[in-house]
């Protein structure tokens, strides 16, 4: 069986993408908080992953995205431990993934799964994008959400991604080649880009 990782803009539909997939082909979803209920089990959530999210927060966007693009954010001097918390993290996700791949059935979004299976031969990598205001519409129309609250969730999440993928992964998370397929679900309808995308794994899936 296939594992189908998801990264997307906030917004972009990423989750309900997930929950699709795993409704059609019987996967399991495995999102942020799966992913961090899993390490508290094993006592290996740090301390700075957290701090680290709540600095991104705090940090305007465009300052962040040029610090990323930079290669500064994760180059600067961390706390005591923070290079041992890091690689203990990223050992735990690691290994917690790549069981999940060599198991098959799962649909994991966001933590850079992306990147930890990038080679792996069962792995399907799905980035979606979406223009700003469609991706406040889809959470104003699929969370319940004022067109203020969505606003402000989606600026925290980019900023979150973004420190997660220099911080973390010391990569762009963004870089279109580390994907079988980029969607814009801004410029197509919803079914539409669901039907592409359970073509895609049904072919992966048979190919096996």
């Amino acid at each position: 069986m296939a594992v189908v990782t998801i990264s997307r803009h906030f917004g972009a539909g990423g989750l309900t993408l997930g929950e699709k997939l795993c409704d059609r082909f019987g996967f399991q979803l495995v999102d942020a908080s799966v992913t961090e209920q899993l390490a508290k089990k094993e006592n290996v959530t740090p301390n700075w992953l957290t701090a680290m999210e709540q600095e991104a927060t705090s940090t305007p966007l465009s300052i962040l995205s040029t610090m990323v693009s930079r290669g500064l954010f994760y180059k600067r001097a961390g706390m005591p431990g923070d290079r041992a918390e890091r690689r203990k993290y990223m050992d735990f996700l690691t290994r917690i993934f790549s069981r999940m791949a060599s198991e098959g059935g799962y649909v994991i979004v966001g933590r850079g799964a992306q990147l930890i299976l990038k080679d792996h031969p069962r792995a399907i990598h799905l980035l979606l994008v979406a223009e700003h205001e469609k991706r406040v519409a889809f959470l104003e129309e699929h969370h319940n959400l004022t067109h203020a609250q969505a606003e402000s969730e989606i600026h925290a999440k980019e900023r979150e991604r973004a420190a997660m993928a220099s911080r973390l992964f010391e990569a762009d998370i963004d870089d279109m080649s580390l994907y079988h397929m980029v969607l814009n679900t801004s410029l197509m309808p919803y079914d539409w880009m669901l039907d592409t995308v359970f073509q895609l794994v049904s072919r992966c899936m048979n190919r096996e």
